[in-house]
Formats: C-alpha cells, sequence, structure tokens
C-alpha cells in the first residue's frame, strides 16, 4: 500500500512540478509583454495624443491672436503662447527618438513658433496702423468742422472740399482703393479753390494722401494675416499628421505584442493541459490501485466512530464484512477487534463504577450523620453537606486539601468556653468515640476510624435530640411512677377522709353539742375540707382526679375571679381585666380552672415585690382553614395570666412543670405548677409561658371553645329525697367508713345493713329486699362492687345502686375494668353529694340514665 501511494503521490507531484513551472513561464513571459507595453507604448501614446492635442489648441490659438484690439492684452496672450510652445517643446522630447516623428515635430514646432511671431508682430504693426489711422480721422474730422464753418462766398469751394473730405474718409474703410483714389484725385483737379486759403488746401492733400498711404499698409498687413493663419494651419495638420503617423507605428507594435503573447499563452495552455492529464492519469491509476483498501479503511473508520459515539453493538465485529488481507488493513482491522474488545470491558468497568461512586454519594448525602474523610497527612478528601452543618463550619473552608487546622480555627467552641480542637481526631489517632456538648448546647457524638491506607474517617452524630427524647422518657416514667404512688396515696387517704367526713357530719348534726364542741367539730371540718382539697390537688397532679365538666363563660368567670386575686396579691399590685374573648364558653371543671388561675396569679404576685400590674386578658382563637378542630367548633380559647415581674432564666422556664421544683427556699411544695399542667392537659388544653429576666412573665392557657348550642351551667338545685323508712344494704371493706356512712343513714331514718363482702351482699338480697344498694367498688378478695351491680340490676331491677370509690377512672379501669361513663360517688363525699347521687339512682328508669362522676368534696 505505501509503495503504491508512493508512485501515485509522486506522479501527481510531478504533474504539479511541470504545471507549476509553466504557468511561471508563461505569467514571466506574460509580465514582461505587459511591462513593455505599460512602459513605453502606453505612455508614448498617451504623450503623442496629448502632443496633437495642445498643438490643435495652439493653431485655434492664432486666429484669435489676429483679432485683438488691444496691445496690453496682446502682450498677455503672446506669454502664454510660448508658454504652450515650451510645453509642446517638452511633450515633443518625451517621444521616443527611434519614433521617427520626433524631429519632424520638432522642425513644425519651430516653424509654427516662428509664424505665431510673425503674427504677433504683423497684429503689432496693424495695431500701430490703426492707431495712425484714427489720428488721421480725427485730423479730417477736423478739418471737416472747419471746412463747416466757412463763410458764404466761399460756401461752393467748400462743398467741394466736404466732398473730397468724405471720400477720403470713405477710402479708409473699401478694400478697392483705387478706384477711391481715382475718385479724389479727380475732384482735387476740378474742384474750384481759388477762395480756399491755401493752407488749408494743403493741409487737406496731406491728410488725404497719409489715408490712402495707411489703407494701403493695412491692406498689405491683412494679406499677410491670411498667409500666416494658413501657415499655421498647415502646420497644425502637419503635426497631427506626424502624431498619427507615430501611433499608427506604436498600434503595429502592439499587434506583434498581442501576437506575441497569443503565442506564449497558447503554448502554457498546452503545457496546463498536458499536466492536467498526466495528473488525471495519475489518480485514476491511484484510485483504481487503492479503492478496496480505502473501502477497508472506510468501514473500519465507521466501526470506530459508532465506537466513538458510544454505540458498541454495531457493528458487531468489523471482520464480518472485510476480506481477509495479508497488509496494513487486515493488521488494523485486528487491532481494533481487540481495541473495541477492551473498550467495551473498561466502558463496563466505567459505568459499575460511576453507577457505585454515584449511589455512595446519594447514600452519604441522605445519612443524617455528618462525614469527613482525611489522608495521612491531616487534608480533607471526602466529606457530606450534614459534616459541615454539625460542625457550623463556613461553606469557604470545607474543600478539598483543607487541612485540619485551618477547619480547627472555623469550628465554634464547646460548652464552657473550651477549645474545639477534640471535634476533630489526628491521622494516627485509634478508634474512638466521644460525645461533647457544643456552646449552643448542642451534643455532638464524635467517632473516629483509623484507614489501612493511613487517614481516618470522622463521623458526626447529633444526640441532642435522643437526649431530650431520653430526658423526656425518664420524666414520663417518673411521672408515671409518680402518678401511680399519688394515686394509691389518694385512695387510702380518701378512705380516711370518708371516714373523718361522716363522723364529722354526724357530730354536726347533733343538737346537743357545745358552743365549743361545735367550733372544734367546726375546725376538723374545715381541716378535713383542705386534706380533701390537698387529694385533689395530688389527683390533678396525677391527671387521675374526677373532674365535673361544666360550660364556663371566661369573660364572666375572670371578672367573678378579679376581686379575689386582687385581694391575694395586696394594694401594691394591681390587677386589670383585658377581656377580648367575645363571650366565647369553655367545657371544663369551672373550681379547678379558679384554682389553676388563682396559683399562677399568686406565682405572679411573688414576682412583684415591690408592685407591679398583673393583667388577666381572655382572647377567642378561631381554627386555621384546613386545620384539624381543637375543640368541638375548631376554635380554642386563650387566658393570658401576665405580670410585670422580674421574669425567669431560660434554665429555670425548662423545669418550672416539673413536680417538687421550686424556686422557694421557705415555703412551697414545688406542686402548684405540675398540677396545673396535668389539669389542663386531662381537660384537653395546654400551657405556655414566655419570660424574660427583668421583662415580666406571661402564662397562656388554652382551652377548647364549647359548642355554639352550650350555655354556662346554673347552679344545682339541691335534692329533696327522706331515707326515713328507706331500706339500704351498705356494702365497704373499710370499717371506719362503713361504720360512719351506717350512722349517717340511720340517723336519717333508714333500715340499714352493713356488710363487708360481696358474698355477705349476696346472701343479704337473698334474705330480705332492699331499696338501695350503696357499695364500695373496691371489697378485697371474693368479688367486686361492679360485680355486684350488675348482679343487683340482673336479679333484682328494682333495686337501685350507688357504687362510691376513692380511686382515679383510670385505676378504676385497670384494677376493676369499670367503664369509664359508669356512676361513681367520690370518696370522701359530703352529705348533699350522697343524697344527689341516691336520689338519681331512685329516680324513675334511674339504671338506664346517663352515667355521672360526681366530684370529690
Amino acid at each position: 500500500m505505501r509503495n503504491r501511494w508512493s508512485l501515485t503521490f509522486g506522479g501527481l507531484a510531478i504533474a504539479l512540478i511541470v504545471l507549476a513551472a509553466v504557468a511561471m513561464v508563461a505569467l514571466f513571459n506574460a509580465r514582461t509583454a505587459v511591462r513593455g507595453f505599460d512602459e513605453r507604448i502606453l505612455p508614448s501614446v498617451a504623450k503623442s495624443l496629448a502632443l496633437s492635442e495642445r498643438v490643435t489648441d495652439l493653431a485655434a490659438a492664432a486666429p484669435y491672436v489676429a483679432e485683438i484690439n488691444d496691445l496690453p492684452r496682446l502682450e498677455r496672450e503672446q506669454s502664454t503662447l510660448r508658454q504652450r510652445q515650451q510645453e509642446l517643446r517638452a511633450l515633443a522630447a518625451q517621444l521616443p527618438p527611434d519614433s521617427g516623428s520626433a524631429t519632424g515635430v520638432t522642425k513644425v514646432l519651430s516653424a509654427m513658433q516662428a509664424t505665431l511671431d510673425d503674427l504677433i508682430e504683423f497684429k503689432r504693426q496693424d495695431l500701430g496702423l490703426r492707431k495712425e489711422g484714427r489720428e488721421r480721422i480725427q485730423a479730417l474730422d477736423e478739418l471737416e468742422s472747419r471746412v463747416l464753418h466757412l463763410p458764404a462766398p466761399q460756401r461752393r469751394e467748400a462743398d467741394h472740399l466736404l466732398q473730397m473730405l468724405r471720400v477720403a474718409l470713405y477710402a479708409h474703410n473699401v478694400t478697392d482703393l483705387v478706384d477711391a483714389e481715382q475718385v479724389y484725385r479727380a475732384q482735387l483737379q476740378t474742384a474750384p479753390m481759388q477762395r480756399i486759403d491755401a493752407g488749408m488746401r494743403a493741409q487737406i492733400a496731406t491728410e488725404a494722401d497719409n489715408i490712402f498711404a495707411l489703407r494701403k499698409q493695412h491692406l498689405s498687413l491683412r494679406d499677410r494675416k491670411n498667409v500666416l493663419l494658413n501657415a499655421m494651419r498647415l502646420l497644425s495638420e502637419e503635426v497631427t499628421r506626424s502624431v498619427d503617423r507615430h501611433v499608427a507605428t506604436l498600434s503595429a507594435e502592439v499587434s506583434s505584442l498581442d501576437h506575441s503573447v497569443g503565442l506564449i499563452v497558447g503554448s502554457g495552455l498546452i503545457a496546463v493541459v498536458v499536466a492536467l492529464l498526466v495528473a488525471a492519469a495519475a489518480l485514476a491509476l491511484g484510485f483504481w490501485s487503492l479503492r478496496e483498501s480505502l473501502g477497508d479503511l472506510t468501514r473500519v473508520t465507521a466501526a470506530i466512530t459508532e465506537l466513538s459515539h458510544g454505540n458498541a453493538t454495531a457493528p458487531p465485529d468489523v471482520t464480518d464484512s472485510i476480506a481477509p488481507r495479508d497488509n496494513e488493513v487486515g493488521a488494523l482491522i485486528h487491532a481494533f477487534n481487540v481495541f473495541r474488545a477492551n473498550t467495551l470491558s473498561m466502558r463496563r468497568m466505567s459505568a459499575d463504577i460511576s453507577e457505585q461512586r454515584r449511589l455512595l454519594r446519594t447514600v452519604l448525602d441522605s445519612i443524617d450523620d455528618g462525614l469527613g474523610a482525611f489522608d495521612a497527612e491531616g487534608r480533607l478528601v471526602a466529606w457530606n453537606p450534614r459534616f459541615a452543618a454539625l460542625l457550623h463550619l463556613p461553606s469557604q473552608t470545607v474543600h478539598t486539601g483543607a487541612t485540619l487546622d485551618a477547619l480547627r480555627d472555623a469550628l465554634p467552641p464547646l460548652a464552657g468556653g473550651r477549645p474545639a480542637v477534640e471535634l476533630l481526631g489526628a491521622p494516627d489517632a485509634p478508634r474512638q468515640r466521644e460525645d461533647h456538648l457544643l456552646d449552643n448546647g448542642q451534643v455532638l457524638a464524635v467517632r473516629n476510624h483509623p484507614m489501612p491506607a493511613g487517614g481516618f474517617v470522622a463521623l458526626y452524630s447529633d444526640q441532642s435530640e435522643s437526649r431530650a427524647l431520653e430526658r423526656q422518657v425518664r420524666q414520663t416514667q417518673k411521672m408515671e411512677v409518680l402518678g401511680q404512688l399519688t394515686g394509691g396515696v389518694a385512695h387510702d387517704f380518701n378512705n380516711l377522709l370518708a371516714a373523718v367526713f361522716s363522723n364529722l357530719q354526724l357530730l354536726q348534726s347533733r343538737d346537743d353539742l357545745s358552743p365549743d364542741m361545735r367550733r372544734i367539730v367546726d375546725r376538723a371540718f374545715r381541716a378535713s375540707e383542705r386534706g380533701a382539697v390537698l387529694t385533689t390537688r395530688l389527683l390533678a397532679f396525677a391527671r387521675r382526679q374526677a373532674l365535673r365538666a361544666e360550660v364556663l363563660d371566661v369573660d364572666q368567670m375572670l371578672t367573678g375571679l378579679q376581686d379575689l386575686v386582687a385581694y391575694s396579691l395586696g394594694k401594691d399590685i394591681r390587677v386589670e381585666l383585658d377581656l377580648q374573648s367575645r363571650g366565647a364558653c369553655v367545657l371544663v371543671d369551672g373550681g379547678q380552672l379558679e384554682n389553676a388561675i388563682l396559683n399562677l396569679a399568686l406565682n405572679g404576685g411573688a414576682a412583684m415585690p415591690r408592685g407591679g400590674v398583673l393583667t388577666l386578658h381572655s382572647a377567642l382563637c378561631p381554627a386555621a382553614p384546613g386545620a384539624a378542630a381543637n375543640g368541638p367548633q375548631g376554635g380554642t380559647v386563650e387566658i393570658r395570666i401576665s405580670d410585670t415581674g422580674s421574669g425567669m432564666p431560660p434554665h429555670v422556664q425548662e423545669r418550672i412543670f416539673e413536680p417538687f421544683f421550686s424556686t422557694k427556699r421557705n415555703d412551697g411544695s414545688g406542686l402548684g405548677l405540675s398540677i396545673v399542667y396535668g389539669f389542663l392537659k386531662q381537660s384537653g388544653g395546654d400551657i405556655r409561658v414566655q419570660s424574660a429576666v427583668g421583662q415580666g412573665t406571661a402564662f397562656t392557657l388554652t382551652l377548647p371553645e364549647a359548642p355554639a348550642h352550650s350555655s354556662p351551667a346554673a347552679a344545682p338545685v339541691r335534692p329533696t329525697l327522706s331515707f326515713a323508712q328507706m331500706r339500704v344494704l351498705l356494702v365497704d371493706d373499710d370499717t371506719d367508713v362503713r361504720d360512719a356512712t351506717f350512722e349517717f343513714l340511720k340517723g336519717q331514718g333508714a333500715h340499714v345493713r352493713a356488710v363487708a363482702s360481696s358474698r355477705e351482699a349476696a346472701a343479704a338480697l337473698d334474705t330480705q329486699g332492699f331499696d338501695l344498694v350503696l357499695s364500695d367498688v373496691g371489697l378485697g378478695p371474693g368479688g367486686d362492687g361492679l360485680q355486684l351491680a350488675r348482679d343487683v340490676h340482673r336479679l333484682y331491677p328494682d333495686t337501685a345502686v350507688v357504687l362510691i370509690s376513692g380511686l382515679p377512672t383510670d385505676l378504676l379501669a385497670r384494677r376493676y375494668a369499670v367503664p369509664t361513663d359508669t356512676r361513681i360517688l367520690r370518696k370522701p363525699f359530703l352529705t348533699d353529694a350522697l343524697v344527689q347521687a341516691v336520689a338519681h339512682a331512685l329516680a324513675p328508669h334511674g339504671v338506664d340514665a346517663p352515667p355521672l362522676i360526681a366530684s370529690s368534696a
């Protein structure tokens, strides 16, 4: 292939060299011919034509000179003609000396110059004669005037003189001077002149002779002028003929040169055609010899192009369409097939690596932990977005090649102002894990893992939420345990208070008590009431108290509470109302809500020892469009208790709802805000606090709004019920409570039978009929009050049942499976509560009436 291509290109090179040589020779000869034409012929033609034109102009100026009547203008025209003659001589001198025309033109120009000089000289003489003629005519005019003034006796002779003078004046303008002179001479001989002065006659004869002499000279010069003008015309024509001959000579030379150039171009074209034919033959021979090889190369190129465009499947193998050849093409095909196989293998490998890289980058970007990889020299080589976010690093500091020192300088400080060097490890540090508390309160877990090739990987996890969740779980567990303990204590305490309440009410009902004894009983009763309130607060803290839900107008409640709050806070603190709820109502235990507001108001008053303003604010907040409804109407009612006191620092705000946490050192149990928190949560509401040191504190209570058709509950009507002759079965495992209740019912005139267990109650029911069964829920081993109530309803439907218990609702549900809507009389109870519960149970269809959870005393 190389040899064939060398022969082809050699033939093409030779043909091109010959073509270039011929073209160069032809161009050189043409340039020489054109240069001779440009340098010699064209300038000579141009000069000859310019010479002819100026000679013609010069000949045309001769008649003009002949007609000039002013001597100064003649002088100027003579100067101009001389300048033109010099230019003509210069042009004539530039004609080629070998042309044969230069010498003749020069002679003619000399003759023309002599002729012009004669013409100018003639004109000077003519102007002189004209001047002299005018003088002679003036003299004749003066003589004529004198003759006209001759006296009358001389009139006849004067008339002959006038005729003679007029003939002389006429002779000045005629061309046939001989006839005019003969007429004049004849008059001169015949005219009578005897009476005319001889001097005048002599003067007239002299002037007339001068006129005839001047006219003869003038006519002679006119003939000379015509001769000179004809000579100028002839000389001009001679110059024109000489120029024409010279131009004809040049034309012949141009024709000869054109013929020579034609021969040169023709021979060049023949040589070019021959060279082109040789080149075409070389190209045809090369194409014929290389067509198959070029076709194979084209197919290989197409396959390589497809492979470069990513199409590795078509064509599958170029050897399928190319016949085997023992030349360079065959070697190229084999090399391409090997390259194609390697390319496909590398492409698959690259695709796998790219996919793994994308997967790794996706995983790194999606994990919540921050990751940073450092090489053995401590330079950053890889990271994910969480790495910079968790370490609070500026974006400009995190880049490939960033050093550990540069990153440490940009780290935020740890808690206590300690430097954050420990957040970034070292290339030679062992595997380790540490938790660090940042200055902003964030807990960051750092894990360093060394890499086998040197360097290490650092993982960063934000443990703030998990630590807070752990604290919340521990707090919840603590609250749950504390709530269970509180509920159990409240149950036992309620049983004790029930016995105390019942016995004290028995004492209060006696008429034989002395005033001192009645005061002692009243004090004991009030102490028992405070114990019941404390029990209620404990249950509120545990969120297990029985709430008496009622519809309450918030604005009316705050208005009625204003005086009590003002009296409790003292005269240095002003209590203001800002009522904006527009008559909104809430479904809540009114007593507990008033207790919560009073508790928060007392805390606000304690924060204002030097006086201030405490504001009770109410507002109605409609539900946002599309939001889930919080209450029956979807809106909420806010009650805000704000003061202008000292405020609370952030670390105190975080713990104010914890049980037993208090900022008071001398008094206070630390349960106030915990009980408020539990009450609001149990009522379906919430509480928020906003406080700043030196700017006061604001507690916001949020409760669901009551239904639109609800109205504030009226004061309950005291039921009228007589226990006289009523048959009552009292079931209670607590002896003190049973005996105290027994005494109360017996004192009311009822026939009471008291038992301690459900078995004894069942036996009593079998032997005797009862109007009312009053049973505790918890009856110890052998049964419970709920099962006893079910048996009574089933076996003795005419017997009413009232259940009593000191346990909260959730404990009743867990221990005895008591439904939450079951009517329960809470211990300790007052007489009115017992009478109301019994009256409701004994009412028509009382067993099927809606259950009521009665509140404790």
